[in-house]
């Protein structure tokens, strides 16, 4: 009969039982910390499934094997984590495998934060993150600053805000990224002491696209209604880049024409470039197309000939009413706009480069 009792009693012993907010201590992320346990045990040792509160207000709960929680959910609880060669320490909050984070969670610590997925205790896949030291790699090298936005193991992938300060200004960069590069479309802000500039920048794997259709797609955005460049046209403007940028220089410049069929000019004809010399400037207004953009001049200027152009032109601050000036132009589309105190002879928008 004792017999049959010990070999019952050795039976519950290796089986294990259930314990209710037993004092005891626990091993999570490698690191051994006071808890309060409940759940199955096996030689007063946390084994099988249960749920442990920590301190300040940490939780966890799912598969312990001789204390050490396997897998399960964690919440709020203390965490090394590194990321881009940086050991960084917070809270986790989210899924666990093999012990460590893995699967979906987030991440919090004072200057750093993560929301996407993980895989073996690292930020591995899509997600989204908030950093105040981040390093974006550029053509001259890395650029050091803060970033938040999409990323993908690791990199900043996808739309984000990048955003580099120093002493006298602040640059910030909002838009598209891609493996951890400014690529595509953004908006970029200069913030100095005393004023603000925004303005749309296009860079291409990293490398900054100083082009005229960044301009001419600039000055689209400021119509009402909607309007696209022909092939022929996109063609004509990178033929001429250094026009429209402003590097060129005299020799460089190419042949222009004075005169312009306006009757035959459609939205898709191909462009005729025109140099409008000696144009008076008849009126001004400037004027912000969005938000915090760069001031935009649209004016009414005329030739000499009597010919009257609307133009429009980025940071053209030192251009007044009265003044004489003279413009490269390439003309957008047809303008119904009609002076308040004449019909105009001929009035067309343009893009321009101010000469």
């Amino acid at each position: 009969m004792k017999k049959t009792v010990l070999l019952v009693l050795s039976a519950l012993l290796f089986a294990g039982c259930s314990v209710k907010d037993q004092e005891t201590e626990i091993t999570v992320f490698h690191n051994t910390v006071p808890a309060s346990y409940t759940g199955k045990v096996k030689r007063k040792i946390p084994n099988g499934e249960g749920s442990a509160q920590l301190e300040q207000n940490a939780r966890v709960e799912g598969i312990f094997e001789n204390g050490v929680l396997i897998s399960g959910e964690a919440e709020q609880v203390p965490c090394d984590i590194t990321y881009r060669d940086a050991v960084i320490s917070g809270s986790y909050s989210g899924a666990v495998a093999e012990e460590l984070p893995s699967g979906n969670g987030s991440f919090e610590s004072e200057d750093f934060s993560y929301t996407g997925t993980w895989t073996a205790g690292q930020p591995d896949g899509t997600g989204t993150i908030s950093a105040t030291q981040f390093s974006i790699d550029t053509p001259e090298g890395t650029l050091n600053g803060s970033y938040s936005g999409e990323v993908r193991m690791g990199l900043a992938e996808g739309n984000g805000t990048f955003v580099v300060q120093n002493d006298t200004l602040e640059t910030e960069l909002s838009g598209t990224f891609s493996n951890n590069r400014f690529d595509g479309l953004l908006t970029k802000t200069i913030r100095y002491p005393d004023t603000v500039k925004s303005y749309p920048v296009y860079y291409q794997n990293g490398t900054p696209v100083k082009s005229a259709v960044a301009m001419i797609a600039y000055l689209e955005g400021m119509r009402n209604d909607s309007y696209s460049l022909s092939e022929a046209q996109l063609s004509f403007i990178s033929d001429h880049s250094a026009l429209f940028e402003g590097t060129g220089t005299n020799v460089q410049l190419p042949d222009v024409r004075t005169d312009f069929d306006y009757e035959s000019f459609t939205e898709h004809s191909e462009p005729s470039l025109i140099l409008i010399s000696n144009a008076e400037v008849r009126s001004v207004q400037r004027y912000k197309p969005y938000p915090d953009s760069d001031t935009v001049t649209s004016m009414i200027v005329q030739n000499p000939d009597g010919w009257y152009h609307l133009v429009f032109a980025c940071s053209a601050d030192a251009a007044d009413k009265g003044d004489v000036m003279n413009f490269y132009a390439l003309p957008l589309c047809r303008s119904t706009i009609t002076a308040p105190e004449q019909d105009y002879p001929a009035i067309d928008a343009a893009g321009v480069m101010i000469n």
